[in-house]
């Protein structure tokens, strides 16, 4: 199958689905490398260290733009284990504002299990550590969450890969453990903005975990590309909640829930130390109501990673 046309079928997988459509949902743990990775891991002959600079782009909800541009380190320590940092810059453009600063920062560690046959086995595990209180403010308006760069919450990280020959899974949990969340959003301060009433309450946020299960394929065209089909299961565990305007902590109704994703990765090896990476995604079943800010109806990313 020639280059050509697995553009066109990444292209046509994606655009089955209504633009209409709203989900993804991702708190940051589907994109962490062994995670996003689960069909292949390190030998002893790989070089100790991969950079990736990568860039995305997604729509979320009323049309929110977010470009985001991130690097990720990985460093195997041995044959069994290696560390993952990675950090984001995002600038958010919507009709309530355009603001911009560093995403959450992650941090995680895989460990290989002895493989047994054609069965590998590795478990992940790490934290998310955010970089504000998700309280960015413009206009004198405090900014719903989908404006703010960071979840505000200190969440724990682990997950299980399981694969065999090209076959990937992976079940994963991304659970807050201590909320820093300052944002002051309620809806009914800003009568007077009547693009403000249209945005789900925030303030005092506080988000629920989520369990993430993910299948993959791995399909080589030749020795230097191949493509990857993938669904991506995420489930929201509880009703998020905030704090209104009499203090009182008030749940959001149907915020929890399955959202489910299709998504398809392109991998491009031009030589033995540098790939090339496109991946596509959006979402097929959603959560009726999504106020951490994560909705996204179409994510698209373009990484290079090095090797050396």
């Amino acid at each position: 199958m020639k280059l050509p046309y697995l553009v066109f079928l990444s292209v046509a997988i994606v655009s089955v689905q209504p633009v209409f459509s709203q989900g993804c949902s991702d708190a940051g743990v589907c994109t962490l490398h062994s995670i996003r990775n689960n069909t292949a891991s390190a030998d002893e002959g790989s070089p100790g260290n991969e950079l990736a600079l990568g860039y995305s782009f997604g729509k979320g909800e009323r049309s929110i733009s977010y470009p985001t541009w991130e690097i990720e380190y990985t460093r195997r320590i041995n044959a069994s284990n290696q560390v993952t940092a990675r950090l984001g810059y995002s600038l958010i453009v919507g009709e309530l504002a355009r603001t911009s600063g560093l995403t959450d920062l992650f941090l995680s560690l895989t460990h290989s299990l002895p493989k047994k046959g054609n069965w590998q086995k590795s478990w992940i595990a790490g934290f998310k550590l955010p970089f504000d209180e998700a309280d960015i403010e413009e206009n004198g308006i405090h900014l719903p969450m989908p404006y703010q760069t960071s979840l505000g919450s200190f969440d724990f990280v682990a997950g299980f890969n399981l694969m065999r020959n090209r076959f990937g899974s992976t079940l994963a949990i991304q659970q807050p453990i201590r909320a820093t969340n300052g944002n002051q959003f309620l809806p009914e301060n800003y009568s007077s903005v009547p693009l403000a009433l249209r945005y789900l309450p925030s303030n005092r946020f506080t988000r629920k975990g989520d369990l993430l299960l993910r299948f993959s394929y791995q399909l080589p065209v030749d020795e230097r590309l191949s493509f990857r089909p993938s669904l991506l299961a995420i489930y929201h565990l509880g009703n998020d909640s905030y704090v209104d305007l009499n203090k009182l902590t008030r749940s959001i109704a149907r915020s929890s829930g399955l959202t489910a994703n299709a998504n398809l990765f392109l991998n491009y090896h031009p030589g033995k130390k540098g790939e090339w990476e496109l991946s596509l995604g959006t979402p097929f079943v959603v959560r009726t109501n999504r106020p951490d800010g994560l909705t996204r109806s179409f994510v698209g990313a373009l990484n290079y990673r090095i090797h050396f």
